[in-house]
């Protein structure tokens, strides 16, 4: 899915949030379009966790939670995720501080240990 969204441009629909005041007519085709391509790319039995969402952003996020709460692959991606969170320029320290204690949430719940190695 990742590979049509980047394929066609439109990967960076599901990357960031949009304010409800840069929201243009062009932004809402090509969510559309995002929206369009995540539905073609999900099987019938998961688009039912998707049909809620009202954009792309919405709609991708879920699949993602649903994808790392569910594989095998959940640690493996959290941890990943958890080394690759920096925080970057415009973002708030809250924000930053909010995105890792949800890591931190997600990786406690697949029963991933804390081990201090610094000592």
């Amino acid at each position: 899915m990742r590979v049509a969204l980047a394929r066609n441009g439109l990967l960076t629909d599901v990357k960031g949030t949009k304010d409800e005041s840069d929201i243009t007519e062009t932004w809402l085709v090509n969510d559309a379009k995002t929206m369009g391509i995540i539905d073609q790319g999900v099987e019938i039995h998961h688009q039912t966790k998707i049909w809620s969402a009202s954009r792309a952003l919405g709609a991708y996020g879920t699949l993602r939670d649903f994808y790392n709460r569910f594989t095998l692959h959940n640690r493996v991606t959290v941890t990943r995720r958890l080394r690759e969170l920096k925080i970057e320029s415009g973002t708030r320290i809250v924000e930053h501080l909010d995105a890792f204690a949800e890591l931190v949430v997600n990786l406690q719940t697949t029963g991933e240990r804390w081990i201090n190695q610094d000592s």
